[in-house]
């Protein structure tokens, strides 16, 4: 099967073969992209493929008419966030609307780990999300990315009203788009972050474990004072996770 995570600045993807990864590849949303990734998408002998999206409409249906093309994807499926799946319960009342990204990582950390955990994913935006030992998820956050500005921010959350009176409150973790937002830092660096990490820790058991994933997560992993664990693929990992659950 073709596991493929459509990212605010990059289509990311695995072919698995048997349980065993046979291929992973990375295509940024760069000027040809298209032709990059019908090459990528070339080399692939699945018959299924599995995708999540963080895309809008048109970038997501000018990938799925190329997958079309190639008569072997004969079935292509979309992930959605749910409210449970795999004993993690989504913290948002409205479950469709978290992130489908933030909700496979829950599902790959719970995955990982038997204690308390916050997630960082690291990218064009940086998301924080809580996640009991009980599979309960408290909410989180978003904020700009290392090196997004606030205009591109806003261009990333496309659909989030941005004069919502929730989003100047960010003491706690929120469980809907606009409480999560998180803008009142002109840039976001590696101490925002730390901070933000800081604050909601005393919202969970003294062991709980860090864990830091996304194209940016590598930077972050080094840069962080506090121990952190390092998860490139956590989203794959999810789902994964929410595949086998629906076998």
């Amino acid at each position: 099967m073709l596991l493929l995570d459509l990212g605010n600045s990059a289509v990311k993807g695995q072919r698995w073969v048997d349980g065993e990864l046979r291929q992973a590849f990375t295509c940024r949303f760069q000027t040809g992209w298209q032709a990059r990734l019908a090459a990528c998408l070339a080399d692939t002998g699945a018959e299924q493929c599995y995708f999540s999206s963080a895309q809008g409409a048109r970038v997501e249906c000018e990938i799925t008419r190329m997958l079309e093309g190639f008569d072997r994807f004969s079935n292509l499926v979309r992930l959605v966030a749910t409210k449970t799946c795999c004993g993690v319960t989504n913290g948002y009342p409205e479950p469709a609307s978290l992130g489908v990204d933030r909700w496979l990582s829950l599902l790959g950390t719970a995955g990982l780990v038997q204690q308390d955990a916050i997630i960082v994913d690291v990218g064009s935006a940086i998301t924080v999300d809580l996640l009991r030992a009980d599979g309960q998820h408290l909410g989180g956050a978003i904020l700009p990315g290392f090196n997004t500005s606030i205009e591109q921010f806003k261009r990333i959350m496309r659909n989030a009203d941005f004069d919502h009176p929730e989003i100047i409150h960010t003491n706690d973790p929120g469980c809907f788009t606009e409480a999560c937002i998180n803008i009142d830092y002109h840039t976001t660096d590696t101490g925002t972050v730390e901070r933000l990490v800081d604050r909601w820790s005393g919202r969970l058991a003294a062991d709980a474990v860090l864990i830091v994933a996304g194209g940016g997560g590598g930077y972050l992993h080094k840069h962080l004072d506090r121990e952190n664990r390092l998860v490139p693929d956590l989203v794959f990992k999810g789902m994964r996770r929410q595949l086998e659950n629906q076998q």
